[in-house]
């Protein structure tokens, strides 16, 4: 529930006895002044160290969707206040788990992963400003199974007795014969003396995260277990008296999300040895818990031994140790005031209590509502009192926030304070200075610098006397893209929407008519416009689409708020059939697709994310030959799904949409997945939608008895999907027999023929090929080894068209065009269901690619047909692994007809 214009007035509370025992040594999660977590913002894998005088905290830049954002430290010179700095190197979208350590020479060495490489940087100081080691920005240090089984990521370093540096990397080390990659440096830092593998027969369930330290001649190898996007992520460690490599014996878990789960999926952590004290800072998930599990914010706690050397189990809390609280501000508010709040999870006093794990958010962003509004905080310091200086803690520290500050000495009359609605440098705390008395202090949020983000404060300090912050230079990193850009500049926001109005098309029409275009919209073949069910509707018949001439606007862009409305009736219900796409980017989270298929985890909404993402089959089916009205709405927090008028599904939800491409109706932005049935009415618009208008514009809408046109026998078919084999084709090459095939090679991709593929007979014109799957290894079990794949295969020059079984992934039958130009692929999401007969059909310039369950009936694959010019073409089989894994498939029928 949204609230508006809300006052909080915050009063001392006094726990019930029971209540403040059970809470004394850890408090609530969103007690005030509850110190963990001790870093406002989301961030996530932290490296903790100490230079000198001064704690600096590395980590990946969370809460973009996957960790993208820029290379970043937290500095502190006493663990209480941090100040977050930009760092100039790597300027690369993705900087994950990075780690530093300074190098005999005096030098500072800086190690990050993308996947699955890292690199490594030297520079003077602990923040730089950082080069690549090996010269060029991006070379790489340890390449992808650099050590044989271990994949590469999440680099860190430790430094023995004897000064030997060894470095661990790696990730999903739970298969069988696999687990965590060590290499011993040379003194030069960046080449390596020697390799192995740490193999998970040793370290239990190793997933990622390696953190290795000593302690009274034991070598102690800490690492995460489980899934870091849910409550089974932890921390296990196993432990070694031989050396650095190993060999080690596991001992047990140390860290997991505790009974009420509010400390959440804790894992992926550094070590911090102080004052003869250990401390374990890890990240933990944010609540209220993002869907993908990826808002982590960073915790510390005490980790203790036994006298044996073990180490205790965690106790996780809700308060960092005592001499390491953070410290709160020196006037206390005694009311808080907002223009809006989101819901319970986010109330204005939030931004005053201390607390990094609550925050004010407000109910829109500045722009869902599609007009521009500003969104204020306003704090009451009980009397009039003198101040110099404001900290504000904005929800994201890597992104910058427009705004202002006014202070009042009674609420009426307002003195400006600080003028930031031109600011362009990001920071935390955002720090504001000036002599004043006053006793209203009021934060108007103007704007944000990631379109969607909504205006939302950590943390507001209000000083007498504040304290001193690191007092750091370093080169900004200014190369990172869009660092002090908006994503959409007020001069570019233009309100764009567009409705698709099947009656609007059809006035002065008294016969059902055909369209090839709509609006700004071309269709790739004529579509019917008809009366279907007492609606006027476009007829889409799996092959038809309609494209726009223009590019999504930039109002859309990264986390915008939108709504998609539709009155649709399917007549033939796909696993991912699509409605509406708003791109054709394939990048993570870079899209919304309007579904309306049976696939459960993709069949309603696609971001190309799988958490992101949603199905609703059962709703879908119920539905297939009736109208139903769709609307999927997006405020910037939660995505809502309300099926005629009636709210069906929500989830809070982080996008990266990109502008790129054209706007889809009828299929993806790719041209596949198509839709088959009517749409009467389509609305896409740059704004949320509230309840209560997804409800007055079903009601509006609802009643509609148009009478059918006379044309009841119209064919809702594709035409081009229905296969007959032509009498005058007759077999020219034939293997009835049952074959297998099998491969042991990573390298088809690069040369098909070479490695796993097989031509059999070069045709010129019309012919049809088709085979039958019989059998794959583990097919039966649902466990197919490796990544296996097995089908036709169509060659054309240096172009590859496969149709094949590939059961992983819920992928079913898969559609695969490879070229020097990419691979796009088109499952059609049947997963292990697959039909095993599959068939290429040449018929002029169109290469057709169907699957059938028994030969007779079949259905076209999304992708399919396929513009081919080439006057001769190859044709056979294929079957691969993609990887150095061997496994086998056998086919049968296998017949090419002309």
């Amino acid at each position: 529930m949204i609230r508006r214009f809300i006052t909080v007035v915050l009063y001392a509370v006094t726990l019930s006895q029971p209540l403040q025992a059970q809470q004394k040594e850890s408090p609530l999660w969103n007690a005030p002044g509850a110190g963990n977590p001790f870093i406002p913002g989301y961030f996530a894998d932290p490296t903790i160290r100490k230079f000198g005088d001064t704690y600096y905290l590395y980590a990946t830049t969370d809460g973009t969707g996957n960790g993208y954002g820029p290379a970043q430290v937290w500095v502190s010179k006493d663990f209480v206040n941090w100040k977050n700095i930009i760092m100039n190197w790597p300027t690369t979208e993705v900087v994950w788990a990075p780690d530093v350590m300074q190098a005999p020479d005096g030098t500072y060495r800086y190690f990050y992963c993308e996947p699955c490489v890292l690199h490594e940087g030297v520079g003077d100081s602990p923040i730089g400003p950082w080069k690549n080691v090996l010269g060029k920005t991006d070379a790489v240090l340890v390449p992808d199974r650099f050590v044989h089984n271990a994949i590469t990521l999440d680099g860190q370093t430790f430094v023995d007795d004897d000064g030997s540096t060894y470095l661990y990397f790696g990730t999903w080390g739970i298969y069988k014969g696999f687990g965590c990659g060590v290499a011993r440096l040379n003194g030069d830092l960046k080449s390596f003396a020697e390799k192995k593998l740490i193999p998970n027969t040793e370290i239990t369930d190793f997933f990622e995260a390696p953190y290795v330290f000593k302690k009274d001649g034991v070598y102690y190898f800490t690492y995460s277990s489980g899934s870091c996007h849910d409550d089974t992520y932890r921390v296990q460690y196993a432990t070694s008296t031989v050396g650095p490599m190993g060999p080690y014996e596991y001992k047990g878990c140390i860290l997991k999300t505790n009974a009420d789960q509010t400390v959440h999926g804790p894992g992926h952590h550094s070590i911090l040895e102080k004052d003869g004290k250990y401390f374990i800072v890890y990240h933990r998930h944010n609540l209220p818990r993002s869907v993908h599990g990826f808002n982590r914010q960073i915790c510390i706690d005490e980790m203790k031994f036994d006298n044996e050397g073990n180490i205790l189990p965690v106790v996780p809390t809700h308060q960092s140790p005592l001499h390491l609280k953070p410290q709160t501000s020196d006037l206390k508010p005694i009311a808080v005031t907002a223009s809006s709040y989101y819901d319970g999870w986010f109330k204005p006093e939030y931004a005053v209590d201390d607390n990094n794990a609550t925050l004010w958010k407000a109910a829109n962003t500045n722009w869902g509502r599609g007009l521009h509004q500003d969104e204020w905080l306003q704090i009451d310091l009980g009397k009039v009192q003198k101040f110099s200086e404001i900290w504000t803690q904005f929800e994201y520290a890597t992104f910058f926030y427009q705004y202002k500050i006014e202070t009042s000495v009674d609420g009426k009359s307002w003195l400006l304070y600080a003028d930031r609605t031109n600011n362009t440098m990001q920071g935390s705390p955002m720090i504001d200075t000036g002599k004043c008395k006053a006793r209203y202090v009021r934060i108007t949020i103007t704007d944000t610098q990631k379109n969607g983000h909504m205006p939302a404060i950590w943390n507001v300090k209000i000083w007498k006397k504040a304290p001193a912050l690191p007092d750091i230079n370093v080169a900004g990193n200014d190369d990172y893209p869009g660092m002090h850009q908006k994503d959409v500049e007020t001069s570019e926001r233009q309100f764009a929407s567009f409705t698709l109005d099947a009656s609007l098309l059809s006035e002065g029409h008294k016969a059902p008519f055909d369209v090839t275009e709509v609006q700004s919209f071309k269709a790739n073949k004529p579509i019917r416009v008809r009366v279907k069910d007492g609606r006027w509707a476009l007829f889409f018949n799996g092959t038809q689409r309609l494209t726009s001439d223009a590019f999504l606007p930039t109002t859309y862009r990264y986390n915008a708020p939108y709504t998609i409305s539709a009155w649709t009736l399917s007549t033939k219900v796909g696993p991912v059939s699509t409605v509406a796409s708003l791109t054709t980017s394939r990048a993570d989270l870079a899209t919304t697709e309007f579904r309306l298929g049976s696939d459960p985890q993709t069949g309603l909404i696609n971001h190309n994310g799988s958490f992101e993402s949603c199905g609703l089959p059962q709703q879908i089916k119920e539905g297939e030959g009736k109208w139903q009205f769709w609307t999927i709405t997006f405020d910037g927090w939660k995505e809502r799904v309300y099926l005629n008028g009636e709210l069906a599904r929500e989830q809070n939800n982080f996008l990266m949409i990109r502008p790129e491409g054209h706007i889809t109706i009828g299929a993806d932005g790719s041209g596949a997945n198509n839709f088959m049935g009517y749409i009467s009415m389509l609305t896409i618009s740059p704004k949320a939608t509230t309840a209560e208008e997804v409800m007055e514009l079903y009601d509006k809408t609802k009643l509609s008895a148009i009478p059918s046109l006379g044309d009841d026998d119209f064919e809702e078919a594709d035409p081009d999907s229905k296969f007959t084999l032509s009498p005058l084709m007759k077999p020219v090459f034939e293997k009835k027999e049952t074959f297998k095939l099998s491969t042991q090679s990573a390298d088809f991709n690069q040369a098909p023929l070479s490695h796993g593929g097989t031509v059999y007979k070069e045709l010129e014109g019309d012919f049809v090929v088709m085979t039958r799957v019989n059998d794959m290894e583990g097919l039966s079990q649902h466990s197919v080894k490796g990544y296996n794949e097995v089908g036709l295969l169509v060659a054309n020059g240096n172009t590859y068209y496969q149709l094949g079984a590939f059961p992983l992934y819920n992928c079913g039958n898969m559609l695969t065009v490879l070229s020097p130009h990419g691979r796009p692929q088109f499952p059609n999401s049947k997963g292990y269901d697959f039909d095993p007969v599959m068939q290429f059909e040449r018929r002029g310039d169109l290469l057709f690619a169907r699957t059938s369950k028994d030969g007779v009936t079949w259905n076209n694959m999304p992708g399919s047909p396929i513009e081919v010019k080439t006057k001769k073409l190859s044709v056979g089989v294929y079957q691969t692994t993609y990887s150095e894994n061997y496994s086998w498939a056998t086919l049968s029928d296998f017949t090419i007809y002309q």
